[in-house]
């Protein structure tokens, strides 16, 4: 274990762990705090609070990890179609139709994504969108508790299992304790260590490599800008499509915003704001391939840093790595334990709970996922693998969610059956190793359901508000 990295480790550890019990106190002594309030605060973020949390949540463990590895595989297409591959599936709430507008007209007061789908539709396909959401998310947490694993094992030179259990424990504690409102204000502080460490780890990257040699030391092969492959990419952009529009962590932060305008301009802003992010890892990756070209390219980032870079520079550069890796945890974290008490407990326990047994089960309920994310990472051995399969849960949830907010004729049939069909012959397909084609089936067979149902059943219960101007 290196010593000096591990005080450096332990005192980040506690600040984390100190301001997540701070805000618990405070909760705790509070006479307003609502059930809603530990999962979306007051409603009351702006832009840039907002702008902060989406980038460091949704930039994910994979921005420092796997844009590298893009780069360190295929070259200049790499950062770069991962970087549209992420950035403009975001768009998609705000264009070509707003529907964040249309989200918060539907749910003034909505908290999680499984509530719209319950209200649009029915009772049955809520269960449906239930169990696709836990299903996704769950293995979306596991698939983070493996990169913090993986990420402060590079830091402490510790074996991987022993990093996931410390780094998934001190997590979950935090994200626990803290809340939301304790969880976005982190983020703020997290994605400006994460960009202090991408500034300097580019400055240090040229330095290593010098611009010139950098530049002229690009095999040909690698400046082609479709080297990662038309249908990887397609497959790719779609992947993310699903993860986007489905992903439970985004309609969290627009149900949380004071109001569309905020959570609109927020995500406007995300590709601009994250795009250096990957764009910069993705070049380190290109340059670990010149330097480093029999390195396993999942570690080019880590690698990299850890062999090139002066001490200093390569704990903040992990450290960095480290601080979206929690970001995209603690939101996970806290998201998923909002679903369970939102859509399953407040459902079945009719008598309206405390606010003590309501922070306390909220706490519960988040030790208690921290402990299966643990296990998950410790029994798992692909974090690609857990992507792929998250991905092919989501794909089911894309149109019965986007239709309808667009659509006033989308069906609590047609959103049901497309929902089941999808992720049934998807799902097949997948384990059939077909890799790419079995996401486009998905959504090829998401889209004829829901509409050819729609039209079919015609059922009266799609009209989530009359009258309204962004309502279906």
């Amino acid at each position: 274990m290196r010593v000096d990295v591990a005080i450096v480790v332990g005192i980040y550890f506690v600040i984390l762990i100190g301001w997540g019990l701070f805000n618990f106190i405070k909760s705790n002594k509070r006479t307003d705090v609502s059930l809603e309030s530990q999962y979306i605060g007051d409603r009351s973020f702006g832009t840039w609070p907002l702008l902060a949390t989406l980038v460091a949540s949704w930039a994910s463990n994979y921005t420092l990890l796997a844009a590298a590895e893009s780069g360190f595989r295929n070259g200049i297409s790499g950062p770069i179609w991962y970087a549209l591959g992420v950035a403009l599936p975001i768009l998609f709430f705000v264009w070509p139709v707003n529907i964040v507008a249309k989200i918060r007209e539907a749910m003034p007061n909505g908290v999680t994504i499984v509530e719209y789908v319950g209200k649009r539709y029915d009772e049955k396909s809520r269960l449906a969108s239930l169990i696709i959401v836990l299903v996704s998310n769950i293995l979306y947490l596991i698939s983070v508790v493996m990169a913090v694993g993986i990420v402060l094992s590079s830091l402490l030179n510790i074996d991987i299992s022993t990093a996931t259990i410390i780094g998934g424990a001190v997590l979950v504690l935090y994200t626990a304790l803290g809340g939301f409102e304790a969880v976005v204000w982190t983020h703020v502080y997290q994605l400006v260590l994460a960009g202090l460490s991408v500034i300097v780890a580019l400055i240090l990257t040229i330095q290593n490599v010098g611009f010139t040699q950098f530049v002229d030391g690009i095999p040909s092969e690698n400046l082609n800008f479709f080297a990662w492959g038309p249908l990887q990419m397609v497959d790719f952009f779609l992947v993310l499509t699903a993860l986007t529009i489905a992903s439970p962590v985004i309609w969290q932060r627009i149900f949380s915003a004071k109001d569309s305008k905020s959570a609109s301009k927020a995500i406007w802003w995300f590709g601009p704001i994250w795009a250096p992010f990957a764009v910069g890892a993705g070049i380190m990756g290109m340059a670990a391939f010149m330097l480093m070209p029999d390195i396993a390219p999942a570690s080019a980032s880590t690698r990299f840093v850890m062999e090139l870079f002066p001490n200093w520079a390569a704990i903040l550069f992990l450290l960095g790595g480290l601080a979206l890796v929690f970001s995209s945890g603690d939101a996970t974290v806290n998201n998923i334990a909002s679903i369970v008490q939102f859509d399953i407990i407040k459902k079945i326990v009719k008598k309206p709970l405390t606010k003590k047994q309501n922070l306390y089960i909220g706490f519960a309920l988040q030790i208690v996922l921290g402990v299966i994310s643990i296990a998950g990472a410790l029994g798992f051995t692909s974090i690609l693998g857990l992507l792929v399969i998250n991905s092919a849960v989501n794909i089911a949830l894309i149109l019965p969610l986007y239709l309808g907010l667009v659509w006033k004729g989308t069906s609590s049939s047609g959103a049901f059956w497309s929902m089941v069909l999808s992720i049934g012959i998807g799902g097949t397909m997948l384990v059939l190793n077909l890799g790419p084609l079995a996401n486009l089936a998905s959504l090829v067979i998401s889209t004829a359901v829901i509409i050819v149902v729609s039209y079919i059943s015609k059922d009266a219960h799609t009209d989530l508000q009359q009258g309204g101007k962004y309502s279906a």
